[in-house]
Parts: structure tokens; C-alpha cells; sequence
């Protein structure tokens, strides 16, 4: 006898079986119960979550001989027949490869007919969203008047690609992904049913890398029981091509601590081991997440699956909050690469180098630099010595609040800290140097942009004009550069200078580089048909009411003589409506 796949020998026969699916399962038993019988379903939801097989125990609780019921006997010859596949009254139409208007014509013609042996003729559609307009066409008048023997159940991954008119016709069912917990369960019961010998460790890493299907599932440990006598978490990574918990730990570990050599020696020692490249950025961003949700909720064992409490604690405290979230962009950025890169390896390099360096034009990237170098100065490192190869180990971040400056050993006199984003772009002269050392500087940000000015010029037409100007950049996808303005606002606009303030003077400086102010200028001479010069300066937001743009007064050769005469005898302005 043929060997049948774990899939289809354990696919459910009852409403019972089904795994995951407790308000689909609840919904049709009542429905059958009391005979609210719909003429069309709509089963939705990722893959080998069960709509197809639930279609079939639909199938047979309409045309058991002791149903409807929400039990069927599956001894019954009806029964026997869904089972193996041979009845005359359910269809299985796969819409992949049957999706013209000519298919759906000919299902009209045959809906006409009366069942052969039971009480209903069932038509499961699968992936139904593939089917052409003009198939749904078609199909949409036999879903407003069906047969009263007819029953449609259409299943699909993709229901935002069905018509309304069809969704409007049918129940709707929406299938969730299964837990972990779940399928490991299942896999359990799976695997001592089969005699195959499985660890727990090993059903829980195929129940995670099954991403909730319970059908994946099931083949893996089909796959995975050819391979070895006892199935072990290492047979399942050997089989998946996964990189596996001691070799990430020391990926994250090289990039927590800035140490590009180690962590490029890393990347070639799993290439070398066959590891996809894709699979290696994947499941970094994986573990760099577990990191992420530990420093926020340490409470949250969903994290504790991608490696234990103890690893990622010893790793935290390696990184900052934003530089985390600047690390998750970017893989999710290499990851969206790789489909177009012609060498995968390249693109995973460039990105460990930017992971290593705390590169990215991003928002999380920017607060991860100024994250740094705020740790910079207060660890007394001086700014602008740190390179690619210096390593350092931030502090956790409950300490960070309540660090103060360290006294260097070079320094004459101890010095107050001194803000990351009031760092000099030059090394001062030596005694500049200790005059800088001996003044007390402020701290914050808000001291930082302490001056206060007020509105001046056309400000209205500023103020359209910068708006107009990053609505475009928007259109064009340039997302760094608007994100980068949006926290600006616009002071002044007189002699064809743009001024707009800024709170956070890292973002300010970002502003006045040469790269941004360029596209920005090009953007406003476009708009105003004229230069304009764009000044960025750090500065709090005019206190000051806004300006009213002083109403345009026609010429004076327009204005009547007496109308002119009342003008100079009451005062006042004219203004044309």
C-alpha cells in the first residue's frame, strides 16, 4: 500500500478534531443544530489553517445519513464516499487553474441538477480570489438565486481580492493561525499515533517555524521523521536550514558590542554551512525583537521561545531602545533587497555593517547616534575618537538617567556633562579646549534651543511654501528628508530667505547639510519661481501671536477720487471681494 503523508492521514473527519478553529467550529455545530443552513460560506484565513478540510466535514454533516448533523458518523456510505474522494455530489474546483468565465458557465449549467445520493450538491472553491472578473460575473447570479439543494463553501487566503457583491452573499468564517501551543499538542498526538519518536524541544521549534499552519506542521515532522530515529531540535534545524540559538547569541552578541570583524566572520562561517542568507537576516531580526519586547516587558514569555530569560539578559544591556528599533528597519529593509539583489551575500554584509555602526537614515537611526554619544560623553570618551573598531557597552538604561559625567584623567578641573547633541564638529584648540572644560554648558535640549524669536516678514507665505515643499518631497518618497523636517516649523520669510526653527538641534544640523538643504532649495525655487535660501536654526517656537497678512490694497491709479478722499479723511483699507 502506497505511504499516505501525515497531512492527509490525520486531516480531520469531525468538527471535533479541528484545531484551533473553537468559533468556526462552535458557529457551523449550531448552525446544523438548528437547521439555519446558509446556501453559500466564505472560509478565510492563511494556509493550512483547516478551511478546506472543515469544507469537508461541512460536507458530509449536510449529506450523512443520520443529518444533517454536527457529528457525522463517517461509517455511512455518503460518509465513506467525501472520505475517499469518489462522491457524486461534492466538487472540489480548484480556481487556480479552473478561473475563466467557461469553467463557471458550465458549474451554472450542472447546479440544475438534483444530488445523486445525498441531500446536497456541495461545490468547494478554492482559492477562489483567482478567478477572473467575468467568472465572478457569472457566478454571482447563481449565488443570488441558488437551487435549494445547492451549497457553495469558497475558501481563500486572499479575501480583500473577492468582489463585495460576492462577500455580501455569503457567511463569512475567518480562519485564525493556529498557537504554538496548539500544534505542538497536536504534533504530539500526531507522533505517538505514527510511532515516531519526537523531543518536545523539537515539536516546539517545528510548531514556531510553522508560522501557524497546521498543515506545514504535520509535513515537517513527516520530513523530519525520514531523517533521524529520534527527531531532536537539531534534526529540525539541519532540515529548515536554521541558523539555530548558539550561533545567533554570538551574532548579536558582535553586533551589541560594535565589532564588525567578528560579526563578518560570522555571516561567512553560516554561509559556509550552507545557511540561506535570507534565513540568517530573518532570524536576526527575530532575536533582536526578543531583545527589544525584554528591555520593555521582561513578563512576556513569547519572547523565551527564540532563546532563554538568561541569554537575552546577558544581550540587553548591549543595546539602547532605539538603536534596537534603527536595527529592525534596517533588516526589514535588507530582507526587502534580497528579492532584488543578484548577490545576497553583499546585501547581508552592507547591513551588518550598518548594524555595527548605527548607520540609517531613519528616525530610530538618528536617536540611536544621538543615543551614543550621549553614552560617549558621559562614559568621558571624547567625541569624534570613537571609530568603527571602538566597542562600547552601554549601561542599562535605568542607570543611564542617574549618570553623571566622569572626571578624565587628563582634566585639569571636573566638568559638568555635556549634551550629545551640543557636540562640536571640530576638537577645540588646547586652551580652548580648557576653557570649554572649566564654563559650565547646559544640558538639555530645551536650554539648548533657549533662544526665542519672533515672527517676522510674510510668514503666511512662508509658512505655504514649506508646506507645499514637503508635501512634495512626500510624493517623491523621500521619507528620511521629510521626517527629518516635519519637526520644523517656519519663523520668517523675507529677501528670499526661508527661516525655520528647530527644538532638536541634531535634526537642525541634519538640516543645514549640504545634501538636504540642496533638495529642499530646488523644491522651493519650483514653488516660488524665484531663489530661496534655506536657513535652519535651533530655536524655540515664537511665543508671539502669529502675524495676519497685511490685506493687498489695489494700485492707486484704480481708486476713484472720492473714494480716495474718504479713505485719507476715515482711515481704513479697501478690499476687493
Amino acid at each position: 500500500m502506497a505511504y499516505v503523508a501525515l497531512y492527509r492521514r490525520w486531516r480531520p473527519q469531525g468538527f471535533d478534531a479541528l484545531v484551533g478553529q473553537d468559533a468556526v467550529r462552535i458557529a457551523l455545530s449550531n448552525a446544523l443544530t438548528t437547521g439555519r443552513i446558509a446556501h453559500a460560506y466564505l472560509f478565510a484565513g492563511p494556509r493550512g489553517t483547516g478551511k478546506t478540510s472543515t469544507a469537508k466535514i461541512l460536507a458530509k454533516a449536510l449529506n450523512c445519513e443520520q443529518g444533517p448533523t454536527a457529528n457525522p458518523c463517517n461509517e455511512c456510505a455518503n460518509c465513506q464516499r467525501i472520505n475517499d474522494g469518489s462522491s457524486m455530489d461534492v466538487f472540489e474546483i480548484d480556481a487556480a487553474s479552473n478561473r475563466g468565465i467557461d469553467e463557471i458557465r458550465d458549474l451554472r449549467e450542472k447546479v440544475m441538477f438534483a444530488p445523486v445520493n445525498g441531500r446536497y450538491k456541495v461545490y468547494i472553491i478554492d482559492e477562489v480570489h483567482m478567478l477572473t472578473t467575468e467568472a465572478f460575473n457569472a457566478l454571482l447570479k447563481t449565488l443570488e438565486e441558488p437551487p435549494a439543494h445547492i451549497v457553495f463553501i469558497l475558501a481563500t487566503t486572499e479575501p480583500h481580492k473577492i468582489p463585495a457583491t460576492i462577500h455580501s452573499r455569503c457567511q463569512r468564517f475567518d480562519f485564525k493561525r493556529v498557537t504554538n501551543e496548539d500544534i505542538a499538542k497536536r504534533l504530539r498526538e500526531v507522533a505517538d499515533g505514527s510511532e515516531i519518536r519526537a523531543d518536545d524541544e523539537a515539536l516546539k521549534l517545528i510548531a514556531i517555524q510553522s508560522d501557524g499552519g497546521m498543515r506545514d506542521a504535520l509535513s515537517l515532522l513527516d520530513q523530519c521523521g525520514v531523517m533521524a530515529d529520534t527527531v531532536t531540535a537539531e534534526t529540525v534545524r539541519n532540515v529548515l536550514g536554521i541558523v539555530g540559538r548558539e550561533a545567533l547569541r554570538e551574532l548579536v552578541r558582535a553586533i551589541g558590542r560594535q565589532d564588525l570583524s567578528a560579526a563578518l566572520q560570522l555571516l561567512n562561517r553560516l554561509a559556509e554551512q550552507g545557511k540561506d542568507v535570507r534565513q540568517i537576516l530573518t532570524e536576526l531580526a527575530e532575536y533582536l525583537r526578543a531583545v527589544l519586547l525584554y528591555k520593555a516587558s521582561p513578563g512576556y514569555h513569547e519572547i523565551y521561545l527564540t532563546d532563554t530569560e538568561e541569554a537575552i539578559s546577558e544581550l540587553a544591556p548591549l543595546f539602547g531602545s532605539d538603536r534596537l528599533m534603527a536595527a529592525e528597519e534596517r533588516l526589514h529593509q535588507a530582507m526587502g533587497e534580497l528579492r532584488f539583489s543578484a548577490r545576497g551575500r553583499i546585501t547581508a554584509e552592507l547591513c551588518l555593517f550598518d548594524l555595527c555602526r548605527i548607520e540609517g537614515s531613519t528616525i530610530a537611526a538618528l536617536m540611536a547616534r544621538v543615543e551614543q554619544l550621549e553614552h560617549q560623553v558621559r562614559s568621558g570618551v571624547p567625541l569624534g575618537a570613537a571609530n568603527s573598531r571602538t566597542q562600547i557597552k552601554p549601561e542599562p538604561e535605568e542607570k543611564q538617567a542617574a549618570a553623571v559625567a566622569a572626571p578624565a584623567a587628563s582634566r585639569v578641573k571636573k566638568a559638568p556633562a555635556v549634551s550629545a547633541v551640543q557636540a562640536p564638529a571640530a576638537e577645540p584648540e588646547p586652551a580652548a579646549a580648557v576653557k570649554a572644560e572649566t564654563e559650565p554648558k547646559p544640558v538639555s535640549e530645551e536650554a539648548a534651543a533657549a533662544t526665542t524669536l519672533e515672527y517676522s516678514g510674510d510668514w503666511t507665505e512662508g509658512e505655504d511654501l514649506w508646506n507645499q515643499a514637503l508635501e512634495i518631497l512626500k510624493n517623491e518618497k523621500k521619507q528620511s528628508m521629510v521626517a527629518c523636517a516635519a519637526g520644523g516649523y517656519v519663523t520668517g520669510y523675507e529677501n528670499g530667505v526661508l527661516t525655520v526653527g528647530f527644538k532638536n538641534k541634531f535634526m537642525c544640523v541634519r538640516m543645514n547639510d549640504p545634501d538636504y538643504k540642496k533638495a529642499f532649495e530646488e523644491v522651493l525655487l519650483r514653488l516660488a519661481r524665484q531663489s530661496v535660501r534655506l536657513e535652519c536654526i535651533t530655536a524655540a517656537k515664537p511665543a508671539a501671536a502669529k502675524p495676519k497678512a497685511a490685506p493687498k490694497q489695489p494700485p492707486a491709479e484704480d481708486v476713484e477720487p472720492a473714494v480716495k478722499a474718504a479713505l485719507d479723511a476715515f482711515g481704513g483699507t479697501l478690499q476687493k471681494l
